[in-house]
């Protein structure tokens, strides 16, 4: 063991301050009618479905998926796969469309892992801004259940940024390096300031910049690959501000001009800059169920403000107005989209309503450099729109595809998609979306991802449909680089055979 770990003892006690208790999913077997020579207590429930994504791409059976409670849990589930040679995956609410919860063995759901600690106030600790607060979660703590907690809490607390979705959790999320919108912020994984893994020795390891910091950067963006993450702590602000969002449906070519990129790009990048946040949605036709291209783009726009929230009659007058504006995108999946300004509290302006609420989705996604100009935005998305235009009208089963771009900062995270050595870079996320089932989307998210890496030297987001690209691995092992190197350094200590390494990444992080 490394001078960068640190062992805890075998009854380490369990954060406080739990959440409601998630009810869990289970099939009639349970862990005392187990076959087989593998003894598991009776404490830990065990199930033998097959596991499917959230959206629906992704089908498997493993051998037994295991629902732990307690750290306790964790630890016999990674000595019972030591001793019988078994791999393990995790999973939580399946929102990746990448194969990273694959395994043939042993899965393991963390719904269950869902408490809180009572956040902590060190002025003189690591966070942005003095406030110096931090909050530590179980992995299976949801992004709305954290968001709650927060708020409640006093003071108020809230993340500077965050994931659109809210009933996502954060095992998922910080270890495939999941982001927000905000110009001002990075990806969650940049987050934290210690992480805790039970590894495959069944030990809890505890990670921080202050005892080894080229090991705590592999764990806060580890992939999986370092064990079963117990717990993360995370740096939060005091909600001070608010934010004003603006919903504008401006023409496609006042951003997005290709007769002068470097003009447009220069006006896109002002935009930008001058927000918290920022995001474009668009969807390729004028009106549901018709063909006729569309010429404007959805744009979200976040600027702090001091201002208070609306309350009583203010507040029911502007839900009113809501009520009675048509939505300004004519798509059903598209109806809570709306013209107009609002001051909202951070958690409700960042998890805007987007979907039907019954839909699944297909994503593939890439992090792109920025440059100085931005011209290369405005050429990669204008050349995304015309070919997610010819592919949508193609038949009507692909009209639900839709096109996303948001802005973050880099990440010196080794193996995060946006690593960059300069921390005022910025990086472009773009996201090609449809409907899940859409025929021909896997052929043209994988040819999407080709072009994208070779003309843009974009990186995937590994929680999004990267796989089927031709070419990627060998791609990515040069483009990661030493990096790999480095990150299995720590990853060798932690797993050295392998026990959590699936098909999904044994060729990228191979020596």
């Amino acid at each position: 063991m490394t001078n960068s770990t640190h062992i805890h003892e075998e009854n380490a006690a369990a954060p406080s301050g739990s959440l409601s208790t998630l009810s869990p999913i289970l099939s009639s077997k349970a862990a005392a009618a187990l076959d087989g020579p593998e003894y598991v207590p009776e404490s830990i429930y065990v199930t033998f479905d097959s596991w499917t994504n959230w959206g629906g791409n992704l089908t498997y059976q493993p051998e037994r998926t295991f629902h732990p409670k307690t750290l306790g849990d964790l630890k016999t589930i990674a000595r019972l796969a030591k001793t019988h040679g078994k791999k393990i995956r995790c999973t939580g609410s399946g929102h990746s469309w990448s194969s990273t919860a694959v395994s043939k063995d042993y899965l393991v759901s963390t719904r269950e892992m869902d408490k809180v600690s009572p956040p902590v106030h060190n002025p003189e600790g690591p966070c942005e801004g003095g406030d110096g607060w931090t909050v530590t979660i179980e992995t299976g703590v949801l992004i709305e259940d954290l968001d709650l907690y927060l708020r409640q809490h006093n003071p108020p607390l809230t993340l500077p940024s965050n994931v659109l979705v809210g009933c996502v959790r954060y095992g998922g999320v910080l270890t495939m390096g999941t982001h927000g919108a905000s110009v001002n912020s990075s990806t969650m994984s940049d987050m934290v300031t210690e992480m805790t893994i039970v590894n495959a020795h069944g030990e809890l390891v505890t990670y921080s910049e202050a005892v080894d910091p080229e090991a705590f950067n592999a764990a806060c963006l580890n992939l999986g690959l370092l064990g079963l993450i117990y717990t993360a702590t995370l740096k939060v602000e005091l909600m001070q501000t608010r934010m004003r969002v603006r919903d504008s449906y401006p023409r496609l070519d006042s951003i997005f001009n290709t007769s002068d990129p470097s003009a447009s790009g220069l006006k896109l990048k002002s935009m930008v800059l001058q927000q918290d946040s920022i995001e474009f949605i668009y969807w390729p036709f004028k009106r549901f169920g018709q063909e006729t291209f569309n010429e404007h783009i959805w744009c979200k726009q976040w600027a702090r403000t001091t201002d208070l929230v609306p309350e009583g009659e203010e507040a029911e007058a502007r839900k009113k107005l809501l009520a009675e504006r048509p939505p300004s995108v004519d798509h059903p999946f598209f109806a809570s989209f709306h013209v107009g300004e609002e001051i909202m509290e951070i958690p409700d302006a960042i998890h805007f309503p987007f979907g039907d609420g019954k839909s699944t989705v297909l994503d593939t996604g890439i992090a792109m450099k920025v440059d100085p100009d931005f011209k290369n935005v405005i050429e990669a998305f204008s050349e995304l729109v015309e070919k997610n235009y010819e592919f949508s009208r193609s038949m009507p089963e692909r009209m639900g595809t839709a096109l996303e771009l948001r802005f973050i900062r880099s990440s010196n995270k080794m193996l995060s998609p946006v690593y960059d050595e300069d921390p005022e870079a910025i990086f472009a996320m773009v996201n090609l979306m449809a409907l899940s089932g859409t025929p021909g989307f896997e052929e043209l998210a994988a040819a999407t991802m080709a072009n994208w890496i070779h003309r843009y030297n974009a990186k995937p987001h590994w929680a999004k449909m990267w796989e089927a690209t031709p070419g990627v691995v060998p791609y990515l092992r040069q483009e990661y680089g030493p990096r790999i190197a480095r990150f299995n350094k720590v990853r060798k200590v932690q797993d050295p055979l392998d026990m959590f390494v699936n098909a999904t990444f044994e060729e990228f992080i191979r020596d």
